[in-house]
């Protein structure tokens, strides 16, 4: 256990040796390494960090996102073969069309990163978003099985690519400093969000029914949409190399 990754090691400082005699043979004796640099480890960033303006914009920002994103997708998801067999569909069936539909989640993710550093992320994340809101509503007004397994195939596909894409758009809105604690504050209040998501479905369900609870889905993805269009910063251009993209101007 102990030389675990040890011929690794060995190997990488062969090609490193042989590398170094062959430059200094062309160019003559290479010079002495720099010591090395002892840096003071940098102190924890507090939660007060977040009040800023620099941190707090984006941390908002992002709490919205990932709300919505709780809020929208979880709700769709849990409640689906139940609102189904509610609405008269076996729960043999309300369950298997739901399970149809997840076969989109895989090609989400390939899907995202088809267009992760092709196009503009924050507006991928806005069309993602739109298409997600279009579908789960069409989902929630069809009662015809083919049309159910479609949009939720759909619903399933861009939600996949959305959170993708979400995960790689958040880390971008910070500095080094501020990025651990303002993605994980705002990521954190989404995923608490999915504690109140479900008491306001079964509420619109139980007082409005069932075609209510698909359009506050398909509000929640377009206000995510929406704020995300009106507020969110652009981090990376289409179509520019790695070395010439921008930090995120917050």
């Amino acid at each position: 256990m102990g030389n675990h990754g040890r011929p690794d090691r060995l190997r990488h400082l062969a090609v490193v040796r042989r590398h170094v005699t062959r430059v200094a043979a062309e160019q003559g004796p290479l010079p002495e390494p720099a010591p090395p640099v002892d840096e003071a480890r940098p102190a924890k960033a507090s939660p007060r960090l977040l009040l800023r303006k620099k941190y707090l914009g984006p941390t908002l920002l992002l709490t919205v996102l990932w709300v919505t994103q709780t809020i929208g997708f979880f709700g769709y998801s849990s409640w689906a073969p139940t609102l189904l067999a509610k609405e008269g569909f076996s729960v043999e069936k309300s369950v298997f069309y739901v399970a149809l539909t997840t076969v989109g989640a895989p090609l989400g993710s390939f899907l995202a990163a088809l267009v992760t550093d092709r196009f503009e992320r924050k507006w991928c994340l806005v069309v993602f978003g739109a298409v997600i809101a279009l579908c789960g509503l069409l989902y929630g007004l069809t009662f015809n099985p083919v049309l159910i397994v479609v949009f939720g195939f759909l619903v399933n596909l861009f939600e996949r690519g959305y959170t993708a894409l979400g995960y790689a758009y958040s880390p971008e809105l910070f500095d080094t400093r501020g990025r651990s604690l303002g993605t994980g504050v705002s990521y954190g209040l989404g995923r608490l969000s999915n504690a109140a998501g479900p008491l306001i479905i079964a509420a619109l369900y139980h007082g409005t029914g069932y075609q209510s609870v698909f359009f506050f889905i398909a509000g929640t993805w377009l206000v995510g949409a929406l704020i995300l269009a009106l507020f969110g910063p652009r981090t990376r251009p289409a179509r520019t190399a790695p070395a010439e993209r921008p930090h995120a101007t917050v």
